[in-house]
Parts: structure tokens; C-alpha cells; sequence
């Protein structure tokens, strides 16, 4: 179905497509990719792309360990390694393809990690960081699980008998951990600087394989979890305000925006209130997020392929009406808008699930998913999610046309 006006919902979103590139290109780039290779042996001519790995000081961090890793479907292997320069540089031979995780350290104080798209980023400049821990618990269906095994990188770890975990010398950011025990082996999405027991990594197996959006636990760069490891991924909340209507809404930077305690569902989620102009033909009030970078450029995968989810479920609670949309690019090369029906939202939290038949499309090239409303709303989210997918599934998805 279509939600709202399209032509004025499209001009929404292409203006706002340009804000973000304005407000978030410092995060967006910031320096920070990688280069091409599989080693320092190749010619010269070969090594067209390199690498600069630097202190948080800005100083090469000389002779200091470089590794990529593929990713494979219940594990992370390592494909090559080799050490940095004395000016903290790293060349690749051209001829490395697809999406890798090059991490580098120096021993276990300093260290970092960022996801590669091969042939499409040019040399650049990383800047190591303190290395950090990561904790977590495993349950199923609530209860710990003592014993299972969880990897990250080359590190393993056994949970305790309460099912927690804890890893040290860690790069910072998003990790793809492997747990395995009775259940089977499952990947998840992991990250650094969760310590407590409100904001710890907490996964239930008891359900299907899932890839974690976002969860809304460290949600400081606006960047959805996914966007964090591979770029892009941006949330926006925007209003018929950008074309002349009077509906208002926080600004996506408010401090307030995140509650906690007794209003969250796990640790910490989103608030937002939407006010809507009833004066104004096709109001609306949207908060979502890009899946990867922006419709209408390259740099990173716009568009993926989720004809392999299952379902978009999240947890939400609130007042009032809202729909779930998503855009996808079409055969020639359009815009598209798909939304589902209306959901009424309750003073308690509720599990809703969508599936491609729910949207009337396919989730194929799938570029955002966007939570709307057109009357006014006060909206609580968490843990949104693409049931059926895996994370270690997630590299191969991005779409090129």
C-alpha cells in the first residue's frame, strides 16, 4: 500500500538525503577505510593501494600486525597477515576482491578494526585506538547457558555458570561473535563498551537466526549496529515541516531522544513523540534509517538483498498509529515506497513481526526502513531486527548496479 503522498514523502527524503551527507560526512568518512591486497611480495605496479595505520597521537604505529579476515558462515578465518612499516604502512596488491575485516595492533594495548570493500575504496588512513573488553550473557529461553563456546577473531571464551562472558584486548567497535554449544552454532553482533548489567551484550538463542539492526544501547553516533562495522546507516527523523507543514518531532541529536529504566525494554530505547499538523494535506512524522549508504551514490552498498529474511520484527510500545516502510530501488532504477498496515500501539511492550507479503513487495534492494506516522503518536522502539538472516550472511547482501 501506499502510505503516504510519494511525490511529497520522495522530496522528504531526497532533502533529507542531502542534510545527512552535509551533518554526517565527518562521521561518514572521517578518514577512517581501508585498502587492497593480499600481500607485501607483489610488484609495484600491483601495489597501487595502501594502508596507514597511526597512534591515537597521530603516529605511525611502526611495525605494528596487520590481519584480514573472511568471513564464513559459523566462523570468522584468518586469510592473511604481514607487519606495518616504519611509517606505519601497509601495501595491497590490486588484484583482492569483496568485503574483508582488516584489524591491526600493536601487542594488546592498542588496536582497530574496519570492514573492507575491496575495489572500491582507495588507500586511507586508520587511527588505532586503546583496545577494549567486551562482556555479554548467553541465555536460552531466558535460562544461562554455562559452557558454550564464543569466539571472536582468534579468541575463545566458555560462558560461567550464569552464562556470562567477558573478552579482553579487543579493537573497538561491533565484533561478529560465533557461539557454539548443544544448540547448534549461531553468529551474532557484539559490541564493545556495554559493562553493565542494563547495557551488557545480551543474546537468547531460543530464537531462529536473526541479524541485530539495532538495539539502542550505544547509539551515541546515530549510526544503526550494522552501520557501525560497515559504514553509513544513518537514522533521520524528519516532518512534513520540510515542505511548509507545521508537525513537529525531537531532533534526532536530542540528549532526551534515549530512555532508560522502567520505560525501556532492554537497557535503553528509543522515544519519540510525533505532533502532526492537521491543517496540513499528507502529514507525516518518520524516524528510520538508511540499511547502507545513500540511494543516490556508491561509495558503500545502498541497496541489499533480504530476500532471505524471514521477517522485520521489533519490539514497540506507545500511543497512537504507526506504519512500517520500507524503500527499495525498482528494475529502473526508481524510488520506491512499500509500507505495511497500520499497527495501534499499547501502554506495554509488543513483538511485531512483518513479512515481504506484509510490504507487498519483495526485499529485494532494499535501501531504508522507516517508522511513520500521520496523526499524532508517541512512539517507544527496540531490538529491531531481520529475523532469518545471520550476521555472518550479511557481507554477501549489498547490491551494485
Amino acid at each position: 500500500m501506499k502510505l503516504l503522498n510519494s511525490n511529497i514523502f520522495a522530496s522528504a527524503v531526497m532533502m533529507f538525503d542531502l542534510l545527512l551527507v552535509v551533518l554526517f560526512l565527518g562521521a561518514c568518512s572521517g578518514g577512517d577505510s581501508v585498502a587492497n591486497g593480499t600481500g607485501s611480495d607483489a610488484g609495484e605496479a600491483e601495489l597501487a593501494n595502501s594502508i596507514v595505520v597511526t597512534s591515537p597521537s597521530g603516529a605511525p604505529l611502526a611495525r605494528g600486525m596487520a590481519r584480514l579476515w573472511g568471513m564464513n558462515e559459523d566462523s570468522m578465518e584468518l586469510e592473511w597477515s604481514d607487519t606495518l612499516d616504519n611509517d606505519g604502512r601497509l601495501k595491497f596488491a590490486s588484484s583482492l576482491s569483496g568485503q574483508h575485516l582488516l584489524e591491526s595492533r600493536s601487542g594488546d594495548s592498542l588496536s582497530v578494526m574496519r570492514w573492507v570493500d575491496f575495489g572500491k575504496q582507495p588507500s586511507q588512513t586508520l587511527a588505532a585506538a586503546a583496545s577494549v573488553s567486551l562482556k555479554g550473557v548467553i541465555t536460552n529461553r531466558g535460562v544461562a547457558v554455562a559452557g558454550a563456546t564464543v569466539t571472536i577473531l582468534d579468541k575463545s571464551v566458555k560462558t560461567a555458570a550464569d552464562g556470562s562472558f567477558a573478552f579482553d584486548a579487543l579493537p573497538e567497535g561491533v565484533h561478529y561473535a560465533f557461539v557454539e554449544g548443544d544448540f547448534g552454532k549461531f553468529s551474532y553482533q557484539m559490541q564493545t563498551g556495554l559493562e553493565n548489567a542494563g547495557t551488557t551484550n545480551n543474546i537468547d538463542i531460543a530464537d531462529s537466526i536473526f541479524t541485530v539492526v539495532e538495539d539502542f544501547e550505544k547509539w551515541s553516533s546515530r549510526q544503526t549496529m550494522l552501520g557501525k562495522s560497515f559504514g553509513e546507516g544513518w537514522w533521520f527523523i524528519c516532518t512534513d515541516s520540510l515542505q511548509g507543514g507545521k508537525s513537529s518531532s525531537p531532533n534526532i541529536a536530542s540528549k532526551d531522544i534515549l530512555v532508560t529504566g522502567a520505560e525501556a525494554k532492554n537497557g535503553s530505547s528509543l522515544h519519540i513523540k510525533f505532533t502532526i499538523d492537521p491543517d496540513f494535506e499528507g502529514g507525516y512524522g518518520v524516524a528510520g534509517f538508511s540499511i547502507g549508504g545513500d540511494f543516490d551514490r556508491s561509495e558503500t552498498p545502498a541497496f541489499y538483498d533480504l530476500r532471505k529474511t524471514t521477517a522485520i520484527s521489533f519490539d514497540a510500545k506507545g500511543e497512537g498509529e504507526m506504519f512500517l516502510q520500507i524503500t527499495r530501488r525498482s528494475d529502473k532504477g526508481e524510488r520506491e515506497y512499500h509500507a505495511t498496515k497500520g499497527m495501534s500501539l499499547g501502554s506495554e511492550w509488543m513483538h511485531f513481526t512483518f513479512t515481504a507479503k506484509d510490504f507487498g513487495t519483495e526485499f529485494t534492494a532494499v535501501n531504508s526502513l522507516n517508522f511513520v506516522v500521520n496523526k499524532d503518536a508517541e512512539i517507544y522502539l527496540d531490538n529491531i531486527r531481520f529475523d532469518g538472516i545471520s550476521p555472518s550472511m550479511w557481507p554477501s547482501l549489498g547490491m551494485d548496479f
